[in-house]
């Protein structure tokens, strides 16, 4: 089979893997994301993690997840929801680029024309093999440290969506297969889990009609 790659500078990453350059400052970091505007990479502790391209699936559950998240928060004036390149930046030498994003409409003003600019409300995780043990492990370690308050990482390959929620000081975990998931920061949006597993993806807009309807 062969290989997808993308370059980062000099460096040629292979499909699926993470490239982790150390040593890396805030300062830096900007400077080569901003020669490098088509690559995803996030910095976490001096670390830059370089991402290979995605997977088509990750593209497809990417494609109608967004546009009922991003829509549902623009009806109900909730949230501002952006996507997969909105830089998050969570503290020194901390930007990470979730693939869904939301805050608050009362926090809003955290969002500049740069970043993200401390903790969202929401974060959403689309996980494959090659970022599974970094999305459950660092990341989320590091979203929780900023307090985030819902963090959902969607495993299409498993075929299950785990959500860590906020409570107090801690964070409970809940994993679904299949059923209904309720968001707690997103008031009456929720989601029938099963509709991320069908070989073609169901219309976002259809449903985003019956999420209204119920929420």
């Amino acid at each position: 089979m062969a290989l997808v790659e993308v370059r980062f500078g000099h460096q040629v990453i292979e499909s699926p893997k993470l490239l982790r350059i150390e040593g890396v400052s805030e300062a830096l970091y900007d400077a080569l994301t901003a020669l490098e505007e088509d690559v995803k990479a996030e910095l976490i502790d001096g670390v830059m993690i370089v991402h290979s391209p995605e997977k088509t699936r990750h593209e497809d559950v990417f494609g109608f997840l967004f546009p009922l998240m991003r829509i549902f928060g623009i009806r109900t004036k909730q949230a501002k929801v952006l996507g997969s390149m909105a830089t998050v930046h969570l503290g020194t030498c901390r930007k990470v680029k979730p693939d869904i994003v939301a805050v608050r409409e009362e926090r809003k003003h955290i969002v500049t024309q740069e970043a993200i600019e401390g903790a969202p409300d929401l974060v959403v995780e689309i996980v494959s093999e090659s970022t599974r043990r970094y999305d459950f492990g660092e990341k989320r370690k590091v979203y929780e440290e900023a307090g985030v308050g819902e963090i959902w990482l969607v495993d299409f390959e498993r075929e299950q969506v785990t959500v860590f929620r906020r409570v107090g000081k801690r964070y409970r975990s809940e994993t679904k297969t299949k059923g209904v998931l309720r968001s707690q920061v997103l008031k009456g949006f929720w989601l029938q889990v099963e509709w991320l597993w069908q070989k073609e993806l169901p219309d976002p807009m259809e449903c985003l009609q019956i999420v209204m309807r119920k929420a």
